[in-house]
């Protein structure tokens, strides 16, 4: 491996460097590597075999486990610094044998300090603390900890020196955090020119301080109403910048800007967390004056993290973003969003019944409404002249559609027909065929008896299907009671009517919950979210212990997603091919979980 440039000093320091050549070897300095042979390192910390040595000081937070693991696979001898020996255990499997060496430390015990930094070419500080205790405040953790292991690079002329600060950091600060971390990149930099000073933004992953504190229930209070803004960025990718700017010797002396691709309030991630986990979680607003007060006194009464004063006052002051800083662009990075990444951190908070259902994102949205953006940027005047004489037409038909149920509920006998229901594409409704939806109604009353409920979920042309084989029915004939979820509110003439939204499955009148035995569904939208949502209604409306029968209609790419989502049931493909009454170019496929003599199963086709 090409060895590390080494940073131009500008001042570099010679204390005691004459002194290294004429100090004892320690038995610290000899290490056997994997394959058994030492590894002996030569005066000034470099390894006889080439490697570099780096220490990274507060390895055991959140940030501290993805430099160590990335440094160690590029062959680096890692010293961990550490102050409590359980604190440090999960890092032990980040590197190969013999990578990581663990050394006892105290912030405020120099030379212990020094013995860390002596034998390496690179130092990152990590160390930082979000809120105060009564043994370490914030000036004690970010300036005077900050101040001795600066000196200690300078002592030991070490190559590179990092420095991980924060955003906002501001010696004039209004918040202590804040205003202390800006303090300490002054007190580095005079120390050690050549620091380079990293400033990332809040950062999310696996043990954040963000998407899992939204997520846990205790997370209660909040005094801005969630509205301070920042630009949230994945902690892998502060990660792959803290290690590319080892290699890189441009980085020295140098500050860096490290945030996310876009600009968050809070509370748009609070939604993004809430729509992950399939809850609700309460955030009660309480204003600063009670709120910070109360946290200071929590903050000195419990020995763990709640809340502090000044985390309550940083809930008022947006990220601001420094323009003469570089950022992730200088670096070749391209930092990912966080709406991409809640599923993978936040699947844990989900109950059973959700915890296996596919991730929800703003991408699949935006993907079941995106032929609709086609639609509109393509039509010509001449469409839109059509279109008004379709929705004239179709006002002509609710009219017609809405007499006609009205005479309907007077003669039981008068037959529905669907023909006086336009289709909405806007809602993208497609009815089927009278005889495919009279195929599905009789499937549904096969040995139905009258103590049962057939739910209806976006299949209207069903629905009526259903309705008119009842109405037809002879009094002494079991007749189930019919539910109708749909969107389109031009349904409301029937009783049996809610309206639903996919996007929000579950909200619907409490009774309905566990309320049907049978129940057929066709999603309005091939997308991974619309499909998922569908499913949940299906299964909050399900009973229990029903001898549940389903049958959903939806295209056949959705037949790996549609098999998983229903698996619970059973269901899987049949050959039967739904039929349209005005066509439809996707090919559509019917799955259903019960024998039928109207259909066989695809597999045994194969």
């Amino acid at each position: 491996m090409a060895s590390m440039p080494t940073a131009v000093r500008t001042a570099a320091p010679t204390i005691a460097r004459s002194a290294l050549y004429h100090q004892r070897r320690a038995l610290s300095d000899v290490h056997i590597t994997r394959t058994g042979k030492p590894l002996i390192r030569t005066q000034g910390g470099r390894s006889s075999l080439g490697e570099h040595t780096a220490t990274v000081f507060g390895a055991t937070g959140r940030l501290g486990r993805y430099i160590v693991n990335r440094l160690a696979r590029q062959g680096c001898t890692v010293i961990v610094p550490y102050r409590e020996e359980m604190a440090k255990r999960h890092l032990k499997v980040t590197g190969d044998l013999g990578r990581v060496v663990f050394m006892e430390y105290d912030l405020r015990n120099t030379p212990s300090i020094e013995e860390s930094v002596r034998h390496s070419d690179v130092v990152y500080n990590l160390v930082g603390r979000n809120y105060p205790t009564k043994n370490f405040s914030y000036e004690d953790v970010h300036i005077e900890g900050a101040e001795r292991i600066a000196e200690a690079v300078a002592k030991y002329d070490v190559d590179r020196f990092i420095h991980v600060s924060s955003y906002n950091a501001d010696p004039n600060h209004v918040s202590e955090y804040y205003s202390t971390k800006g303090r300490a990149e002054h007190v580095v930099r005079s120390i050690f020119p050549e620091t380079t000073i990293v400033r990332p933004a809040p950062m999310f992953g696996f043990e954040d301080n963000l998407l899992l504190k939204l997520a846990s229930v205790v997370n209660l209070f909040t005094s801005n109403n969630m509205q301070e803004k920042f630009w949230p960025v994945h902690v892998i990718d502060v990660g792959e910048a803290l290690e590319k700017m080892l290699w890189d010797d441009n980085t020295a002396s140098q500050t860096f800007e490290l945030y996310g691709p876009k600009q968050y309030q809070m509370a748009e991630i609070a939604k993004l967390v809430d729509r992950e986990i399939f809850k609700k979680r309460r955030h009660i607003n309480v204003p600063k004056a009670i709120l910070k007060p109360a946290a200071a006194i929590v903050n000195k009464a419990l020995w763990w993290d709640i809340m502090s004063a000044d985390e309550v006052e940083r809930e008022f002051h947006d990220q601001v973003i420094d323009e003469t800083a570089k950022t992730f662009k200088d670096l070749d990075i391209e930092p990912t969003d966080i709406s991409k990444w809640t599923y993978h951190y936040l699947q844990g908070f989900r109950s059973s019944t959700f915890y296996d259902l596919p991730p929800a994102t703003e991408k699949e949205k935006r993907e079941d409404r995106k032929y609709l953006h086609v639609l509109d940027d393509a039509l010509s005047s001449s469409a839109l002249d059509a279109l008004k004489e379709f929705y004239a037409e179709r006002e002509a038909r609710q009219e017609q559609f809405v007499k006609l149920q009205a005479k309907a509920e007077e003669q039981r006998q008068q037959k529905l027909s669907m023909d006086a229901f336009g289709e909405d594409w806007n809602e993208s409704q497609f009815w089927y065929s009278e005889e495919t939806a009279n195929f599905f109604a009789k499937q549904l009353l096969l040995n139905a008896t009258s103590d049962m409920t057939i739910g209806v979920v976006s299949a209207p042309s069903v629905f009526v299907a259903l309705r008119n084989i009842l109405n037809a029915a002879s009094e002494s004939e079991p007749k189930p009671t019919l539910l109708l979820l749909e969107h389109d509110n031009r349904f409301a003439v029937f009783p049996e009517f809610h309206f639903y939204d996919f996007a929000e499955p579950t909200k619907l009148p409490s009774h309905l919950k566990a309320s049907c035995d049978r129940i057929i569904c066709d999603p309005p939208f091939l997308s991974q979210d619309c499909q998922t949502k569908a499913a949940i209604t299906v299964n909050w409306l399900f009973k229990p212990a029903a001898d549940k029968k389903i049958i959903v209609c939806t295209g056949e790419r959705m037949e790996a997603l549609v098999t998983r989502l229903y698996r619970s049931v059973g269901i899987r493909t049949t050959d039967y091919e739904p039929v349209h009454a005005r066509g439809l170019s996707n090919e559509f496929y019917c799955y259903a979980n019960f024998d039928s003599l109207g259909w066989k199963w695809m597999e045994e086709d194969k």
